[in-house]
């Protein structure tokens, strides 16, 4: 299929766009940036803990928190 250069140009606009708000929400370091995520917990961190989680966060991954066994938990890096 081709397409004309007025709609490569319009598409090419357009992804550009799509990237610099996604970029933009990346870099984010808001408590609740992610669509439809609510907060439901809050707690303190070791300072091993908090490095682990900023130098996720400055990587640009989101960290996900998983229930282990009784009352440990995973913390996991996951690349946006």
């Amino acid at each position: 299929m081709k397409i004309s250069q007025r709609e490569a140009r319009r598409l090419r606009k357009l992804v550009n766009e799509l990237e610099s708000t996604e970029l933009g929400r990346r870099r984010s370091w808001s408590q609740d940036w992610g669509p439809g995520w609510v907060q439901i917990e809050s707690t303190t961190l070791t300072a091993v803990e908090f490095a682990a989680v900023k130098t996720a966060r400055k990587l640009g991954h989101a960290v996900i928190v998983v229930p282990k066994d009784g009352t440990d938990v995973s913390f996991f890096a996951v690349k946006l």
